[in-house]
Parts: structure tokens; sequence; C-alpha cells
């Protein structure tokens, strides 16, 4: 991929935060907190979490199109690592627990048999109330990087594994932004619910 990453970083930032995960922003509803973006590549959304008020870890396994983001995001407050699912082992030693956790364009690229454990790295990750939001690519490889089929059915077992609570998002499967006619995409969010027994403390979460 590195000798791509120009390309990618091309492709990526050709669409923008808000065409990309239109069908999950609403839930923000003006929160904001503490980000995880998972797959950070050129650093387009993790940009647009910190105009929203938003701080942000930005992860990125990619050393050359890690380069290209940071450089690009250089003005923003980011904290960019390099790291990837799954285990996040870079990630964890931070010791966070993030308000918002974003895996877009990545859940592809991990094979079947490390995803229960990615979600439950994620899961573990998430702070009481906190999001997070998967977006799944459906169709063939594009040739250059390994992809595997995924499944609405497989995140929603595993959430129920996790005690995470779905949250109503516009049904189906969208078409590709940059359109290729046999790709499309489907976007899944989970809440951690709020836990405890301190009113003050599930109020915060609540709002969080």
């Amino acid at each position: 991929m590195a000798q791509n990453a120009q390309r990618y970083f091309n492709q990526y930032q050709s669409l923008t935060f808000d065409q990309v995960n239109g069908d999950w922003l609403p839930q923000m509803d003006g929160k904001t907190g503490l980000a995880l973006d998972v797959g950070a590549g050129s650093g387009r959304d993790a940009a647009a979490l910190v105009n929203r008020g938003w701080d942000v870890v930005a992860v990125e396994p990619e050393a050359s199109l890690r380069e290209l983001g940071q450089n690009a995001t250089k003005d923003k407050s980011i904290q960019w690592i390099d790291d990837q699912l799954p285990d996040l082992n870079q990630v964890r030693k931070l010791s966070y627990r993030f308000n918002l956790i974003l895996v877009s364009a990545v859940w592809m690229h991990i094979p079947p048999t490390a995803r229960e454990r990615a979600f439950r790295i994620l899961a573990e990750l998430l702070a009481p109330g906190g999001m997070l939001v998967v977006t799944l690519r459906h169709g063939p490889s594009d040739g250059e990087r390994v992809f595997y089929d995924v499944s609405r059915e497989e995140l929603e077992a595993f959430a129920r594994h996790r005690a995470l609570i779905p949250i109503a998002l516009p049904a189906g499967r969208n078409d590709d932004e940059l359109k290729r006619p046999e790709v499309s995409w489907e976007t899944l969010a989970f809440r951690l619910r709020c836990s405890g027994y301190d009113l003050r403390a599930i109020a915060n979460c609540m709002t969080s």
C-alpha cells in the first residue's frame, strides 16, 4: 500500500466527512468528548471531529499514509498513533476511554478469526454511554488489498455478547460515494450502556 499512499490519500480527501458519515451524524446531536478514529487514513474524519469540538486519537498503521495524514492535519490537535486492530496495543497503553470510536472502512480488512477479539477490545475502550460506529464495505476486492466478507449479523452478535445497545440508523445499504457500482456500504452503531448507582455520574453519562 505504501507506493499507493498518495492515491489513497487523494481518494479519501475527495469525499467529505458528512458524505461518508451521514447515517450516524444525527446521533452526535452536538455532543463532544474523546474520539478514537481507527484506520484514520488521510485524517479527513479526525480533522472534522476536531472542528466539531472533539479531542481525537487517530490510528493509522500504514506509515506513508499516516505521514500524509499528519501533514494534512498539522494545524489540528490530533494525537496520531501507529497501531491497528485487532489488538490496538498502543491505544490500550494510553488507558483512555472514548466517547466515540469510529471504525470506518476497516472491518473488511480484519480476518474473520480475529474479529471477535477486535470487537471485544473496541468495546472495552468505550466510556459508559460511548458510541461505536462501524462501516461495512460490501463488494469485491480492489485487487491490491485483502478484503474479507462482512455482515451485519456478525457485528450484532458480537454486540449482544458485550452488552452493547444497537442504535437505530437508516436501514439498508448505501451506494458507494466513489461511484463504484459493485461496492455498497452499511453503517452500524452501538452504545455502551451507562452503569453504576451515582446519579450525577449517570447524568453525565447520558449527556456525554
